[in-house]
């Protein structure tokens, strides 16, 4: 099935068609009511059956019309075919309306009917469905069905009163019709014109969004520009290890042994693990939703930077509470934040005698959080409220782009949740990270 927004969208006679059937059910209901009325109680009218006949009328090729909609937005495709099937539909709603109210109003006493003036509604109606010119065939109509009606009832206007009088009802359908096309043409370019700026837009957000996945990603690799020494570190040490071995399996064959080839295997292994750790973080970041526990995230970080060589310069307090539980987040997101948050204490630090670096974890009822902190030199507070600006930085420059922290609040926002920061001049600085408890609830999610 069509989405029916789409349809909108697409085809705005569609929509407009749509407003006018559902008027159209008020209008025979309303129709079947009055002469009901009339024909039981009021008895004002003899043709009160016949009005009601006519509501029955309307309701009945209503339903068509409607039916007729419904299959018309189902169908796929732009054809020429289609758009006229529209347009005659359009036609044909407009032409049956004003033959009902045409009879409505001859049995209801003709030029001194009390309906003659809805007419209008009609020529309105035809204004905003169809083409500008077209519209103008609405009045004609109307001035044919409603001559037609009179002269076969033999209620021709006689007197010069009755004359001027249809003669002025004519004059104010097409003037009816004139004046609704003016406005309706303003309406039209007015929303050509929103159309226009709204994909202007949704083209400028594409833009950016693709422009932030890129700044994402040369972030990430600048993290791991950072770790470079490290990681050469990392797996210098098991090529190394590796080495004495072969070299001692080379020069007395019978050392061969199953604890050696054991061993060979494990710094294998060593090396696998920091490459598949490098491998994962420097992946372009994917959206997509895990619920897990939120300390195996956290740990997941602290491996990563533990191949950088200003960790070990830091003291490690690391106090994950089990009771944090798992989460509904993004992984690979909220790890990048962890690792940017880090490297900046480790930063921060690079003057303090005995640094040490605080990560802590924990769960309340609405939200879980992470805890990144320092014994630095902390932020002055004139700079507080801008350190989650792009560019903004207080590094010198070549050390720092600015874009750390922007980029790290725009992927906790992303998740519902928030960063928090307090800072105490020449004390350190405190990162919070809260990542909201309920949206376990409402995300598409992937269990480990």
């Amino acid at each position: 099935m069509a989405d029916p927004q789409r349809v909108k969208r697409k085809y705005p006679l569609a929509s407009q068609i749509g407003w006018f059937i559902s008027l159209r059910w008020l209008a025979g209901a309303v129709t079947v009511a009055g002469g009901a009325i009339d024909w039981l109680w009021i008895k004002r009218y003899p043709a009160a059956p016949r009005m009601i006949a006519v509501g029955v009328a309307i309701l009945l090729y209503n339903a068509f019309f409607w039916q007729f909609l419904r299959h018309w937005a189902d169908r796929r495709g732009v054809s020429y075919s289609r758009r006229s099937s529209l347009v005659l539909a359009a036609w044909a709603q407009i032409a049956m309306d004003l033959a009902c109210l045409t009879l409505l109003t001859i049995g209801s006493g003709g030029l001194m009917s009390p309906l003659l003036g809805f007419f209008v509604f009609h020529m309105v109606f035809a204004s905003l469905i169809l083409q500008r010119t077209v519209a103008f065939g609405g009045p004609a109509l109307a001035v044919a069905m409603m001559g037609s009606g009179l002269w076969f009832t033999k209620q021709l206007p006689s007197t010069l009163e009755q004359k001027l009088m249809i003669v002025g009802w004519g004059v104010t359908l097409l003037l009816t019709v004139y004046v609704a096309n003016v406005i309706t043409r303003d309406l039209r370019r007015h929303r050509r014109r929103l159309l226009r700026k709204n994909r202007r837009i949704r083209t400028i957000k594409d833009q950016l969004e693709r422009h932030q996945e890129m700044m994402i990603q040369q972030e990430k690799m600048a993290g791991l520009g950072q770790m470079a020494a490290g990681v050469a570190h990392e797996i210098a040490n098991p090529l190394a290890s590796m080495d004495s071995v072969l070299q001692l399996m080379l020069r007395n064959p019978q050392k061969v042994t199953t604890q050696n080839i054991e061993t060979l295997r494990q710094q294998v292994a060593r090396i696998h693990r920091t490459v598949q750790q490098m491998t994962a973080f420097a992946h372009p970041l994917e959206s997509q939703w895990r619920t897990m526990p939120l300390n195996e995230v956290v740990e997941g970080a602290q491996r990563l930077v533990t191949m950088d060589g200003r960790w070990r310069r830091a003291r490690i307090e690391a106090d994950l509470d089990p009771a944090t539980g798992s989460i509904a987040l993004l992984p690979q997101a909220v790890e990048q934040v962890l690792v940017n948050l880090i490297f900046n204490a480790l930063d921060a630090m690079q003057g303090t005698e005995q640094p040490v670096l605080r990560l802590r974890t924990w769960r309340s009822e609405r939200w879980c959080c992470i805890e990144v902190s320092d014994n630095g030199e902390g932020i002055r507070p004139e700079h507080l409220n801008r350190v989650f600006e792009p560019f903004f930085t207080t590094k010198p420059v070549g050390k720092g782009t600015g874009l750390g922290l922007s980029i790290s609040y725009s992927l906790i926002r992303k998740q519902g949740g928030d960063i928090k920061v307090h800072s105490v001049p020449g004390a350190g600085a405190t990162f919070t990270i809260r990542l909201p408890v309920a949206t376990a609830m409402d995300k598409p999610q992937i269990e480990d």
